[in-house]
């Protein structure tokens, strides 16, 4: 297999770019042959290409300015500026505040007639008229989370914090209070909200809110966007992507229409849901099936347009089913998957390093592990906290699986994993001697002991737990690549492709130099990269093509050795 094929499989997937959902008149989508997304009309045409990654975009009411948030780094860590759409000029937004060199980060943005409302680093909510300094509005309290909205011909400001959400107008007036708000969508003068419990829709002003419980839908929520008079859910139930439409009946949110998405042999995927256009859009994909935006009354006649993709499950040590999405040639060189965590629902989406290694004859295995959202609630909890060694041994099971089932072998199985990921993929490659051929591991948390050392941290407690919790501390023990590796037996090693960024601004370089360090002196074969202007978010496709070219190297060249070479 030469490095080149590799190479011209990637460029062939990456050529369908990426669409994006309609916002107003506008979307950020990476067309095909562009390096980033880029903000474009109706048509597909050119508005704004900073050459820079773009975070988000809010245009104003009559789509003559557009509010951009721009990473030029590679970064989160963004700046604002006004695109006039008339004119193509871009001017910087003066008097946001910095923190610690961060302005803004991935910053909700809404109009109304009087300009722009957003929210800066300082926890300041601003309006912000072109060519003036921004004006504070508010300042948010400790803890708080305040994101504006555009509803109807106005902005309403969500104040989250501790276990409530207060919706006030920009003057600071209450107009409702409800349970801690997990998101909330516009559509005209219609919010839906998502609660702990609940979804709630409501006019501003108008009428009592209509409520439906999580409980009585028939799956996971993952999205959902207001629709007037109602709301549209994207539920994930069995494994497979479900569309729900909701009407507003009084003070009941009740299901009035369900489109089955996804089929066992024919896995797709709902990636995101919007409001334009006064009408509702949908994004459809699969793992090695090019995304594509349609409006959503089309989406039960959608079909897939690249190779397909299916489900089955496998059984934990305690009986738990624990979901795969396959795509690709069982019995060739097999890349495994793994994530589990912070309740993210592991949902098939395109990814172009998945098409050009199907291509290439590979199979692409997707785990639903514990501690991710597949099943609800219950299936993360089981992997938070001391619950995170269950996560890796559910990698472990899978692993192991995939061979009982003579989908592959344990010298063509190559686990992979970033962010989380990495940790879990790592330490489950050291669960046993010849489990897996190699395992290729992004931008990872990998010392669990020492939490605190990455910028991102402050965000993981509820997720990894309290060291400092005796049982918490005893799992750490268990599932930690630094303890897992000094316990290895020192034969059968598999390979390492531990990959770092330096632009991240979530995890750090440093647990995984260590790591490198010691798995050399103890004779693994450890492969360590760190790559520039590359970040733990989206990054320019050029980089990312290098980064996934190399890792699908790593991959053939460890499933084509006898394991432990």
């Amino acid at each position: 297999m030469t490095r080149a094929r590799v190479h011209d499989a990637l460029r062939r997937a990456e050529r369908v770019g990426r669409p994006g959902l309609p916002a107003g008149p506008f979307r950020l989508s990476r067309r095909p042959g562009d390096l980033l997304p880029v903000l474009v009309d109706e048509e597909g045409g050119l508005v704004f290409d900073p050459d820079a990654r773009i975070q988000g975009a809010a245009p104003s009411p009559d789509g003559r300015l557009v509010a951009v948030e721009i990473s030029d780094d590679g970064s989160e860590n963004g700046r604002l500026v006004i695109v006039d759409t008339t004119s193509d000029e871009a001017t910087e937004v003066d008097g946001v505040a910095e923190v610690e060199g961060v302005a803004v980060r991935h910053a909700r943005m809404a109009w109304d007639e009087e300009g722009l409302v957003l929210v800066d680093a300082a926890g300041r909510c601003l309006r912000v008229r072109p060519g003036k300094p921004a004006r504070t509005l508010f300042d948010t309290t400790a803890g708080e989370r305040a994101t504006p909205i555009g509803v109807g011909d106005g902005v309403l400001v969500a104040r989250t914090g501790g276990e409530r959400t207060r919706l006030v107008g920009t003057d600071g007036a209450e107009v409702l209070a409800l349970p801690r708000v997990r998101s909330i969508t516009a559509a005209g003068d219609t919010l839906l909200a998502v609660t702990g419990e609940e979804l709630v829709t409501f006019r501003v002003p108008g009428a009592a809110p209509a409520r439906c419980r999580l409980e009585t839908l028939p799956g996971v929520p993952v999205h959902a966007q207001a629709l007037p008079g109602g709301g549209l859910v994207h539920l994930v139930r069995d494994g497979h992507s479900v569309l729900i439409r909701l009407a507003a009946d009084g003070e009941l949110l009740a299901p009035a229409e369900t489109v089955a998405i996804s089929e066992q042999e024919e896995v797709r995927t709902v990636s995101g849901l919007s409001w334009a256009q006064d009408r509702a859009w949908v994004r459809i994909e699969s793992p090695a099936g090019a995304p594509r935006v349609m409006p959503a009354e089309e989406a039960a006649h959608s079909t897939n347009n690249g190779r397909r993709s299916r489900l089955i499950t496998v059984t934990a040590d305690d009986g738990a089913e624990i979901e795969l999405v396959l795509t690709g040639e069982p019995g060739s060189a097999t890349l495994l998957e793994v994530y589990g965590g912070f309740g993210v629902v592991d949902l098939p989406r395109f990814e172009p390093s998945v098409a050009a290694w199907c291509e290439l004859g590979g199979l692409h295995v997707s785990a639903r592990l514990r501690g991710g959202g597949g099943t609800g609630t219950p299936w993360h909890s089981a992997g938070q906290g001391a619950g995170k060694a269950r996560t890796v041994a559910d990698a472990v099971t899978v692993a192991r699986e995939l061979v009982r089932l003579g989908l592959t072998r344990p010298e063509r199985l190559v686990l992979a994993g970033a962010s989380l990921g990495g940790l879990v993929a790592v330490s489950a490659a050291l669960a046993e001697p010849g489990l897996v051929a190699g395992v290729a591991c992004t931008a990872a948390p990998l010392d669990p002991h020492r939490f605190a050392e990455h910028p991102g941290a402050r965000h993981w407690t509820e997720e990894f737990g309290d060291p400092g919790d005796a049982a918490v501390r005893a799992a750490m023990d268990d599932y930690s690549p630094f303890a897992r590796a000094d316990r290895y037996p020192g034969r059968r090693w598999p390979r390492f492709l531990l990959t770092t960024f330096a632009e991240d601004s979530r995890v750090g370089a440093a647990p995984t130099d260590r790591l490198a360090e010691l798995l050399t002196a103890r004779g693994a074969d450890v492969v360590r990269s760190h790559r520039p202007r590359m970040g733990h978010g989206g990054n320019h496709l050029d980089s990312v093509h290098d980064f996934a070219a190399a890792v699908l190297d790593f991959a053939l060249d460890s499933a084509h050795q006898p394991t432990g070479a």
